[in-house]
């Protein structure tokens, strides 16, 4: 096809088309008769793609990356995302200020004043951020501590337990290396050194997995005050704190409101790091 059908079917310039071949997103073929440009199916599936990626705000330079796949398309979206999420933070609090300054009568600015506000809401909210990353991390770390499955047989031998492991490596895309057989066997699952017992319920046989060296998990980069606040997240405290909202809202009792702000409210503080430093 020629430009002109393919700025029909993308909806992209002449223009643009010419700038994206220019910065090496695009590479259609020349006719040797007439040394015009003629462009492939694949060509408009990548431009199709060119269009998408700008639409979700990538920059020429990432999109080159993807479409040639220079780095993995999965390493590139986290950090695109994070990227995002940096911008969106810094334009909430832009929109959080202008709310602000609306509901003031004043016609002048201070701005030393505005300008501190906006850099406390920042803050704010890349330590609310920071949080959310650390709580990813540490979920992905509880997992690869320990892991349980199911496997088809009772396991019931040494050999049978070593099949068990193997299914579950390969039907999870794991790489897995036996390094000693038997009803305790030691294995590396991608990597990663763990030991295995088999343990029996009213539904049959589980294998449970715990890794040889747990120090190693990766949560290393996690303070100790946000372990605990993540073990207690995913622990049964929350539960709690969550039923006794629940009551306090369905009774609409103040002795009820007042004991579940008294229980949630020092727990969130804490959570955050609201509590101030004793000077």
């Amino acid at each position: 096809m020629n430009i002109h059908e393919l700025e029909r079917l993308t909806g992209i310039t002449k223009q643009n088309i010419r700038f994206y071949e220019k910065k090496g997103l695009l590479h259609p073929v020349r006719n040797a008769a007439n040394n015009y440009r003629e462009y492939s199916e694949n060509d408009l599936t990548t431009l199709k793609t060119i269009k998408l990626l700008r639409k979700l705000d990538f920059s020429l330079e990432d999109i080159g990356k993807i479409l040639s796949a220079e780095i993995p398309l999965s390493i590139i979206l986290e950090q695109h995302l994070i990227e995002l999420q940096t911008r969106q933070q810094k334009l909430q609090s832009c929109i959080d200020i202008c709310k602000d300054l609306l509901k003031t009568n004043t016609g002048t600015l201070n701005p030393d004043e505005i300008t501190e506000k906006m850099n406390q809401l920042e803050k704010n909210g890349g330590k609310f951020m920071s949080i959310i990353e650390d709580y990813k991390k540490y979920s992905a770390a509880q997992h690869k501590r320990s892991f349980s499955f199911k496997p088809d047989t009772m396991v019931m031998n040494s050999a049978e337990f070593s099949e068990a492991l193997f299914q579950y490596a390969n039907e999870n895309n794991h790489e897995l290396v036996l390094i000693k057989e038997g009803m305790y066997p030691v294995f590396e699952l991608d990597g990663v050194q763990y030991t295995a017992q088999r343990a029996f319920d009213r539904f049959g046989a589980t294998v449970h997995c715990s890794m040889t060296h747990p120090d190693e998990d990766g949560s290393d980069t996690i303070s100790n005050k946000r372990k605990i606040l993540f073990r207690l997240i995913n622990g049964p405290y929350l539960f709690i704190l969550i039923v006794f909202l629940f009551m306090a809202i369905s009774r609409q009792s103040i002795g009820w409101t007042a004991l579940t702000a008294v229980m949630i409210f020092p727990y969130l503080f804490w959570c955050f790091g609201i509590f101030p430093k004793r000077k």
